[in-house]
């Protein structure tokens, strides 16, 4: 199997289950992208995954406030995606999390700003939604 790094490509002698948590920066747009792997979500668990998610920032941040979910596509795929902001050691965060079910594992992906988004960062976000490509098959 080959695994692609930002550093370069892995030749793995077998088949691997990815289940890094990816932190991407965004200079341009001054956010931050985080994509994490959850294998033990079921497909039907996407929901209460979410509330989840929302429970813990609500209870480790300061001056939460979230959206209600709504429906959205990532590349395709039905996924759920909430908006949220919340003040971490004195600084307005503000942060779109989306959650979406793979063939094998669910994607949960957090854009964050510490500043409103503005229209730069949120085409950048429906970007990435947009042209998200899934892997053909089973591994992902």
């Amino acid at each position: 199997m080959n695994y692609v790094m930002s550093e370069g490509t892995l030749q793995l002698p077998e088949t691997v289950q990815d289940q890094s948590i990816t932190l991407l920066k965004l200079p341009k747009v001054r956010a931050t992208l985080v994509v994490t792997r959850a294998w033990e979500v079921k497909a039907g668990q996407e929901e209460e995954y979410l509330q989840q998610q929302l429970a813990k920032v609500k209870h480790d941040m300061k001056k939460f406030a979230a959206d209600e979910a709504e429906d959205t596509l990532f590349g395709g795929l039905p996924a759920r995606e909430v908006n949220m902001r919340f003040e971490n050691q004195g600084v307005l965060v503000v942060q779109k999390l989306l959650v979406v079910m793979t063939a094998t594992h669910l994607l949960a992906l957090t854009f964050s700003r510490a500043a409103s988004f503005d229209p730069a960062s949120l085409e950048a976000w429906q970007t990435i939604k947009d042209r998200f490509v899934p892997v053909a098959g089973t591994e992902a």
